[in-house]
């Protein structure tokens, strides 16, 4: 395909056709509903929201001018994930509100894939031609054979659906680009993910080590403040990174080590505390298992032995180690958020991981805290579940991992076990599937195998180009979602409200979803009568409701 503006990723032919968030403690729910912005010239009404910009999800106010026009979001002061503050992108969120390129209406295709032609049609046609098909491949082929791509808030109803359909084939390409090696290798090491955000108190930490992570040049909104909190006090600041990037330069240490040998530095690291004996014995001693094998293996790794494998003098590593160790429990090694690169990714996490251990950080001040997490019940309904084949399928490959790897899924559209592909039908929520797995030929070769291609998306992007069927999904400014439950220091429900009435003809992801689920018979899985109420009994549930919130 040549490049393409946005502009002209769909053409319609026949041009002219028709939060406010609360601490989880009953002793502390904090009421804060629309109100006055103190300081403005008029009565700025507000509306509680949680951004869904990136996956830190920040609470915060959505506010109008005197008109009722868009203003500005801010974030919400008592917010863990933002303190008060909206990023860049929390910021510009109006922006997903006003752009005039969003999808307006349904579309289906009109021409074969590869021209981006499609007709604009109501949403009784569109659902009813996804319903059609989704019957047929399940009729013809099974209703394991259609998987889920999913990226964002919404999706975890799209997940519901599906498994009520008859599969739990379901991925996320996250999964595989960078929280994947992330959470199997905590879960690995300490039987328990870190968490999203992280559990890291950086803010008590008195030594930080970021090896793969970014901090100042990314929007992880909380863990930048919270840096920028370490800069001030002056503590000490070691990054590894080839470049001289932001946080390099507000670093006491600067380590700028070869690509691709990250695993190298931290196994030295590793060698210095246990053979100088700066590890916390006590710690390790109550618990944990395998302590002598790792002192065997790391043995012979010196610091003289990761110098040529590294570009990192041997003393610059025993110095820093020693900085860890000084430092510790107050010692946090960052384990990072980059994408993948190498292959070897879960095992760097796992030596990152390792090495805290060592440090004895975990459930410590300045370190990996534990956290409080809120216990929220669902909504009661029939649970649903359905076939998860992508286990089946992957063999002995990957058997570590606990989400289907998206880029597999789409190999095994193309083909399975030299045969015809097994994936008939691909349903994709917020996730532009052309810009986000590798070999973007592949996934093209994969889309044209499909007997259906849905989409549900706000903007116009690649794979809205290549779909069946294009749903319009309102912005996020404009309906309700499920809640955010978050655990941190203090456990918090957060909710996003409409703060405008949605665009055009599109509709929320809620709605979406429950309209589809009642074309395939599946209504009883959604039981509500709307999402407000869905909302009410899961708050009622805690003590709240959603008048309060």
């Amino acid at each position: 395909m040549k490049s393409l503006t946005r502009r002209e990723f769909i053409r319609i032919a026949g041009a002219g056709l028709g939060a406010s968030l609360v601490p989880f403690s009953l002793s502390r729910l904090v009421a804060a509903g629309a109100g006055a912005a103190p300081g403005q010239p008029w009565d700025s009404e507000r509306t509680p929201t949680y951004c869904e910009m990136c996956f830190w999800k920040c609470a915060g106010w959505v506010h109008k001018d005197e008109n009722g026009a868009p203003w500005k979001i801010i974030g919400n002061d008592v917010d863990q994930h933002s303190y008060g503050r909206m990023c860049t992108r929390g910021t510009g969120g109006i922006g997903a509100y006003l752009d005039g390129d969003r999808l307006k209406r349904p579309l289906i295709r009109v021409e074969e894939r590869g021209r981006q032609v499609f007709k604009e049609v109501s949403w009784d046609e569109a659902l009813s031609y996804t319903a059609d098909k989704l019957k047929k491949i399940a009729r013809e082929h099974g209703p394991e054979r259609v998987a889920l791509f999913s990226h964002g808030t919404g999706g975890d109803l799209m997940k519901i659906m599906l498994k009520a359909y008859g599969s739990a084939n379901i991925t996320a390409p996250s999964y595989a680009q960078c929280r994947g090696p992330i959470s199997e290798a905590f879960v690995l090491t300490y039987g328990e993910e870190l968490g999203n955000p992280e559990r890291l108190d950086i803010r008590n930490t008195r030594c930080l080590v970021l090896i793969g992570s970014h901090l100042g040049e990314n929007l992880h909104n909380s863990q930048v403040q919270e840096f920028a909190e370490v800069v001030g006090r002056g503590d000490t600041i070691i990054t590894v990174d080839p470049r001289f990037s932001t946080a390099a330069s507000k670093s006491k240490f600067w380590l700028p080590i070869k690509p691709s040998t990250d695993i190298a530095l931290l196994l030295a690291w590793i060698h210095v505390l246990i053979t100088e004996d700066l590890y916390d014995k006590q710690y390790i001693a109550a618990n944990t298992v395998g302590f002598n094998e790792l002192k065997q293996h790391v043995a012979t790794l010196t610091p003289e032995w990761a110098y040529p494998i590294t570009g990192i003098r041997p003393e610059v590593i025993r110095e820093t180690a020693r900085e860890m160790a000084k430092n510790a429990p107050a010692t946090i090694v960052h384990p990072s958020r980059h994408a993948v690169w190498y292959g070897d990714d879960t095992q760097r996490i796992r030596a990152i991981a390792i090495l805290n251990g060592l440090l004895g950080n975990w459930g410590r001040k300045g370190g990996l805290y534990l956290p409080n997490k809120p216990k929220v019940p669902p909504y009661p309904a029939r649970e649903a579940k359905g076939k998860a084949t992508w286990r089946q399928l992957l063999g002995d490959r990957f058997p570590l991992a606990s989400l289907a790897p998206a880029n597999v899924i789409r190999d095994f559209t193309i083909a399975h076990q030299g045969g015809e592909g097994y994936f008939k039908g691909w349903l994709v929520y917020g996730s532009n599937l052309n810009q986000c797995l590798p070999d973007p030929a592949r996934t093209i070769e994969a889309i044209q195998k499909l007997d259906l291609l849905m989409v549900v998306d706000t903007m116009p992007a690649e794979i809205t180009g290549w779909a069946d069927v294009v749903l319009p999904e309102c912005s996020y400014l404009e309906r309700y979602d499920d809640l955010r439950v978050s655990e941190g220091r203090e456990a918090q429900i957060a909710l996003r409200a409409p703060a405008f009435e949605p665009k055009d003809d599109t509709k929320p992801g809620w709605w979406i979803v429950r309209q589809l689920a009642a074309k395939l018979g599946l209504d009883e899985y959604f039981p509500w009568t709307d999402f407000e109420q869905y909302l009410d009994v899961r708050l009622r549930k805690v003590g709240s409701s959603l008048e309060e919130m």
